[in-house]
Formats: structure tokens, C-alpha cells, sequence
């Protein structure tokens, strides 16, 4: 039986987008920087979200090293991805959730005056 999607292509796409959503993420983190006038938080913002391509590249050759090392079938391979995938899930949900947590930066009296904002 012929696979859909096999490994190579796979592999192919996500070294792809581990180098593409990252330059994306600074650009259009850029453009919106622009816009808002935040010009370098919105920039290393983009960058970050963009990240997401080199970790699912990561996550996947890990993936396929404890697929490989323990075999599709066993469930020592599944309980150690199914370890690392909640590892994973739950440093970002952490990270997020504490960044919006966080409540808005206020701009004072002073800074919008120096700024222009008011």
C-alpha cells in the first residue's frame, strides 16, 4: 500500500516552514510594529509566534528518533512522546497564560507627553 504523505515530504514541508514562519513573524510582527508605532516589541513578538516552525521541526525528528529507537507499536515510544508532547503543551500554556496574566502596561501622563500620545 502506498503511503499519502510520506516521511521525506513531510521532513521537506517542515524544514520549510521552520525557516519560513520565522522570517514571516518578523516581518508581518514588523508591519504591525509600524502600524501601532511599536515598531520592536511587535517585531520580537512576530519572531516568537514564528518559532513555532524550528519547534514543530524539532518535535518531529524527536518524534521519529523515539519512534525508530522503540518501534511504532510499543508503549514505552508512546508514553515518551505522549511525556514530551504534555511537557511541551503545558511550558507553553504556562508562558502564555502568564503573559496574559500580566495586566496592560500604563502609559503616564509624562510619557504621552513626550511622546506625542495623549
Amino acid at each position: 500500500m502506498k503511503e499519502l504523505v510520506t516521511v521525506e515530504q513531510a521532513e521537506r514541508v517542515l524544514r520549510l516552514l521552520a525557516v519560513a514562519l520565522p522570517l514571516a513573524g518578523l516581518v508581518i510582527g514588523a508591519l504591525v510594529g509600524a502600524l501601532r508605532r511599536r515598531l520592536a516589541g511587535s517585531a520580537v513578538v512576530g519572531l516568537l509566534i514564528g518559532l513555532v516552525g524550528p519547534a514543530a521541526l524539532g518535535l518531529w525528528r524527536v518524534y521519529n528518533a523515539i519512534m525508530g529507537r522503540y518501534g511504532l507499536d510499543s508503549v514505552k515510544g508512546l508514553l515518551l512522546n505522549l511525556a514530551l508532547f504534555v511537557a511541551v503543551g503545558l511550558a507553553v500554556g504556562l508562558v502564555v497564560g502568564w503573559r496574559l496574566s500580566r495586566p496592560p502596561k500604563r502609559v503616564t501622563s509624562q510619557e504621552s507627553a513626550s511622546t506625542g500620545r495623549g
